[in-house]
């Protein structure tokens, strides 16, 4: 879930899982705490060529099995990213505007994954509408639950522009490389090392890196209102739990989640929330600040939570 920069808006991803019936995304009200589906019938088409080339055509609206998002402003234009995995693993594209009751959407175009063995899960967006995306696992190899579960370098990094394509990104560095964000300058990357339980800071013009492990399945991360910390979320019960949970029919799982608050400059850590499960929300990835509230997203479940900012 990310929130609209000069907005009272968030939206939120939505992917398929167990028996619920998932929606392509959610615009949320942050003032009234109403969520409202996307109706793909309103997403209208204008396809940008130029800023997107070689994209074959839009995915499906109503089934955009949206993981990563992002919000960013490219040459003047409001532009969410989403990562789908309805239809094939894609990166569509959508100007948002904001004068009706809910947000529109029109899509300008797509980007499709390096290769096939690609599966991308995070994004951050770049001021020219270039992307920095990250990739979980292989979905090719059969053996990647195993590679996950030893925590080593796995999964990639990759950075994409219009004119030049896709670049793998510090190779051999991350292990199950999952959320990322970007400073308000674009030259620190943060990315979460999912199967390696830490956070790695990256400056981009050197490449030197610093990490801070915080002991758990690091999933969403996240600037909070005023970008003077980071919100780290993810799972603190085992990988293989985890996978249980993803290939079953539930619609929530126990599993066990905590929150974390980095200090960007010195990744020193504050733990907010966790580990817990709140009632039927189990399986947290990560928050949303919204004032004193935080605003917390799971991967499977069929509600978010809403909880005062722990002081």
């Amino acid at each position: 879930m990310i929130s609209i920069d000069s907005t009272r808006w968030a939206v939120g991803s939505s992917a398929e899982g167990g028996s619920a019936k998932p929606a392509p995304l959610y615009f949320l009200n942050l003032d009234t705490r109403q969520a409202t589906a996307l109706d793909p019938a309103t997403v209208a088409l204008a396809e940008d060529k130029t800023a997107y080339p070689g994209c074959p055509g839009h995915a499906d609206f109503a089934n955009l099995q949206s993981l990563g998002l992002d919000y960013e402003k490219v040459n003047g234009r409001d532009v969410l990213t989403v990562i789908s995995h309805g239809g094939g693993l894609t990166i569509q594209l959508f100007e948002m505007a904001f004068t009706g009751p809910v947000p529109k959407l029109t899509w300008i175009g797509c980007v499709h994954p390096p290769d096939a063995h690609f599966w991308p899960d995070a994004v951050a967006t770049l001021p020219d509408g270039g992307m920095i995306v990250s990739s979980l696992y292989d979905p090719l190899d059969p053996g990647y639950v195993t590679a996950l579960e030893g925590g080593k370098a796995y999964g990639r990094l990759a950075e994409w522009h219009a004119k030049s394509g896709w670049t793998d990104l510090y190779p051999g560095a991350l292990a199950g490389p999952n959320g990322v964000i970007l400073s308000a300058d674009y030259q620190t990357l943060f990315v979460d090392n999912w199967s390696g339980k830490r956070v790695t800071r990256i400056d981009r013009r050197t490449g030197r890196m610093s990490t801070v492990d915080l002991g758990m399945l690091v999933d969403n991360i996240a600037w909070n209102t005023d970008h003077t910390k980071i919100l780290a979320g993810g799972q603190t019960d085992t990988i293989q739990r985890g996978f249980a949970c993803t290939g079953s029919q539930n619609i929530n799982c126990d599993i066990h989640f905590a929150v974390y608050e980095l200090d960007p400059a010195t990744l020193a850590n504050r733990l907010l929330i966790g580990p817990t499960v709140l009632g039927k929300m189990g399986g947290g990835t990560g928050a949303l600040q919204d004032g004193n509230s935080l605003w917390l997203t799971s991967y499977r479940s069929d509600r978010i939570a809403r909880i005062p900012y722990p002081r």
